[in-house]
C-alpha cells in the first residue's frame, strides 16, 4: 500500500512539473513529426529524435513557470521548439541551408500561432483593444510577408506554410476571438500546425 502510494505521489510529481501547455506539445510534435517525415525515420534519425524530444521536454520543464508569466519568453520559445528538430533533418541528410529555411518557415508559424493567442488575451483585457489590434496586426503581417519572402526565393514549401497561416490570421482579424474563446482557436491553431508540418514534409 505504501509503495503503490509512493507510485502515485511519484507519478503526480511528474506530471506537474511537465510542460502543462497545450501549445508546446502541439508544437513539439508537429516540428518532430515534420522533420521525420522529410528524412525518412532510419534508426539514426529515431535515436536523434528521442534525444532531441527528451531534451526539448527537459528544458520546457524546468522552464515552463517562467515562460507562463512572460509573453516575451513565450515568444522566444516558438521559435527554440520550430529549431528543436533541425538535428533530426541534418542526421537524414538534409542539407544545412535547406533545415535553416524550413526552421525559419516553421518559427513563423509557430511565432505567429502565438501572437494570435496573446491578442485574444488583449481582447478581453480592459483597455486591451488598442494593444489587441497592433498584436493582431502582427499576426497578419508577419507570415504574409514572409511567404512573398520565401515565395520570391522559389520556396513553394516554406511559401505555402507561411501563407495557410496569414490565410487563417485574415479570418481571425475578423472574428476577434477572446479569451473565453481559447479552445475552438487552439483547435483552429492545432489544425494550422499540421497543415504546416504537412506541407514542411514535402
Amino acid at each position: 500500500m505504501a509503495e503503490a502510494a509512493q507510485n502515485r505521489s511519484l507519478g503526480r510529481s511528474v506530471r506537474q512539473s511537465l510542460p502543462s501547455e497545450h501549445g508546446f506539445w502541439v508544437m513539439l510534435a508537429a516540428a518532430f513529426g515534420s522533420a521525420l517525415l522529410r528524412s525518412r525515420v532510419t534508426p539514426s534519425s529515431a535515436g536523434v529524435a528521442l534525444a532531441c524530444a527528451l531534451l526539448a521536454i527537459a528544458l520546457g520543464s524546468a522552464g515552463h513557470r517562467w515562460v507562463r508569466r512572460s509573453s516575451p519568453l513565450q515568444l522566444a520559445s516558438t521559435v527554440g521548439l520550430a529549431f528543436s528538430s533541425a538535428p533530426i533533418e541534418l542526421a537524414g541528410g538534409m542539407s544545412g541551408a535547406s533545415v535553416a529555411l524550413r526552421g525559419v518557415a516553421r518559427a513563423v508559424v509557430f511565432f505567429t500561432s502565438a501572437l494570435v493567442v496573446r491578442a485574444a488575451f488583449a481582447r478581453s483585457a480592459r483597455r486591451g483593444e488598442a494593444r489587441s489590434r497592433l498584436i493582431a496586426g502582427a499576426s497578419l503581417a508577419v507570415p504574409s510577408f514572409a511567404g512573398l519572402t520565401f515565395l520570391a526565393a522559389q520556396r513553394p514549401p516554406e511559401a505555402a506554410a507561411c501563407f495557410m497561416t496569414s490565410a487563417l490570421c485574415a479570418g481571425l482579424v475578423f472574428i476577434r476571438p477572446t479569451a473565453k474563446q481559447l479552445k475552438p482557436l487552439g483547435l483552429a491553431l492545432g489544425g494550422l500546425a499540421l497543415l504546416s508540418a504537412i506541407a514542411l514534409a514535402l
